[in-house]
C-alpha cells in the first residue's frame, strides 16, 4: 500500500561492520550486505584519495546504519527526540541501506547536532566535500540537510 514504511531487509541479508569502522560514541553493528560492500569500497578510495581521510581513521566510520523498527520507536519514545528530525518515522535507516558517516563536527557540538554552524562546519571539510563529488560512483547519494547522512540507491 503507497505510504507505508518500508519492511526491514530479511535478516539473511544482513551483514556486521569490523570494529575499525564504527564510529567510537556509537554502535551501530549492522547493514545490508551490498550496502556494507559498497561503503568499504568508497571509504578505500577516499582514504587512497584524500590524504586529510587518510590521516584521520575516525572520517568515515559509521555512526548509525540499519535500525530495527521496534527498538528505533523504543528509543524515540524513552529519549523523548520524536520531532521527525532526529527519527523519521520511517527512516531510510530501517531498510539497511542508509548510513551516517563521520564528516568531523565543530568544536562542542555533536557528530550529527543540526545547528546550521555545525552543518556548514561539516559541509567545508575535505570527508564531505570529497563525499559530494565522489560518492555517486559507489552508489550513494546524500541528504542534504544531514551533511553526516548518505543513502544507498544502488550503481
Amino acid at each position: 500500500m503507497a505510504g507505508e514504511c518500508p519492511e526491514p531487509p530479511p535478516i539473511n541479508t544482513w551483514a556486521y561492520l569490523l570494529p575499525e569502522e564504527e564510529h567510537a560514541d556509537r554502535i551501530t553493528r549492522m547493514l545490508r550486505r551490498d550496502v556494507l560492500e559498497a561503503y568499504r569500497r568508497m571509504a578505500a578510495a577516499a582514504r587512497a584519495e584524500v590524504p586529510e581521510i587518510a590521516a584521520d581513521p575516525e572520517l568515515l566510520q559509521i555512526f548509525s546504519g540499519l535500525r530495527d523498527p521496534a527498538a528505533d520507536a523504543a528509543r524515540c519514545a524513552v529519549e523523548g527526540n520524536c520531532d521527525g528530525l532526529r527519527r523519521a518515522v520511517c527512516s531510510p535507516h530501517r531498510t539497511g541501506t542508509a548510513i551516517d558517516l563521520y564528516v568531523g563536527h565543530a568544536f562542542g557540538f555533536g557528530v550529527d547536532s543540526t545547528d546550521a554552524y555545525n552543518r556548514l562546519q561539516q559541509s567545508r571539510g575535505p570527508t564531505y566535500r570529497w563525499l559530494v563529488a565522489n560518492a555517486r560512483r559507489f552508489g550513494f547519494v546524500p541528504y542534504v540537510y544531514e551533511p553526516w547522512h548518505w543513502e544507498w540507491v544502488g550503481p
